[in-house]
């Protein structure tokens, strides 16, 4: 015979049943902590997420800015564009994961929290009561001086009522054990489905999406290439004309100053000097 099998059989409380009920009862609060715990851990990482969604937003309608801004330059405005448009739906995907998160594990949690083990909470203050009073009804019966008929019938006829509402009431709290039980099952298991499907969702969905870029970003990685190959063609050819300027440059005959620091100014003059003759014709002679 299970536990579950004996809560429901017992309508007084033997020692199997109330140990039982004792389990359960301790086993409610501890989920019930347990799980605010991660409805409010989830709720974090919502935030969190949002907070990053919202940043990849900004991200990519920078990357639209300075696609518009490269509108000459072909090649990167086709790049950015494409990749800003891929990248922009990643971003809404995301945003489905989140407010997934919020229904499956936010709100259904929490409703199941304040609700259902809300309602169990309830019916065994219930229970606790009626219970008390029932174990106060037996105790003055038992009290009741037999010698009294009248006392007697009135602790008899408490017993007999606080009985019979004690197993009305241990009859629904058994039920509500019950019931709280499975739904417990149903909503942590439905909730992990429902996040978990999210999940797989968006990695599927964001595969898809660079799946149909990934020819675009192979073409685009060979022409890369093609472009650092023809940057280095292009550098070795400049570096080898500015060589041939230098070197004609040094090789031109030309009249040179040069510097001399004990020369007036630091610059030696060089040339021919003439003397202009003292004859009748007053010619210039070197």
């Amino acid at each position: 015979i299970t536990k579950r099998e004996d809560l429901i059989n017992c309508v007084a409380l033997s020692s199997l049943c109330r140990a039982g009920i004792d389990d359960v009862e301790t086993d409610v609060v501890e989920i019930e902590a347990k799980l605010d715990k991660l409805v409010k851990l989830c709720s974090g990482m919502i935030e969190a997420g949002r907070a990053y969604v919202s940043a990849n937003k900004l991200f990519v309608n920078g990357i639209k800015d300075l696609s518009q801004q490269c509108k000459k330059e072909e090649m990167i405005s086709e790049c950015l564009e494409k990749c800003g448009e891929s990248l922009q739906e990643i971003v809404n995907y995301h945003m489905i994961l989140f407010d997934q998160a919020q229904r499956s594990i936010k709100q259904q949690l929490h409703t199941f929290i304040k609700e259902d083990v809300r309602k169990f909470k309830d019916t065994k203050k219930q229970f606790d009561r009626v219970r008390e009073d029932m174990e106060l009804a037996q105790v003055k019966n038992a009290q009741a001086p037999r010698n009294k008929v009248h006392e007697a019938e009135e602790a008899t006829q408490a017993l007999v009522l606080s009985r019979k509402a004690f197993r009305h009431l241990a009859l629904d709290y058994v039920l509500q054990i019950n019931v709280i039980q499975a739904k417990k099952k149903f909503e942590i298991l439905d909730a992990m489905l429902s996040f978990m499907r999210a999940q797989c969702t968006l990695f599927q969905q964001g595969f898809n999406i660079l799946d149909e870029i990934d020819p675009y970003m192979k073409k685009l990685a060979a022409q890369l290439d093609q472009l650092v190959i023809d940057s280095a063609v292009e550098k070795r050819e400049l570096e080898h004309k500015h060589a041939l300027i230098q070197q004609r440059d040094f090789s031109y005959d030309d009249t040179k100053l040069e510097f001399n620091v004990d020369a007036p100014n630091g610059v030696v003059m060089e040339g021919y000097l003439f003397k202009r003759a003292s004859n009748a014709f007053k010619t210039w002679n070197r």
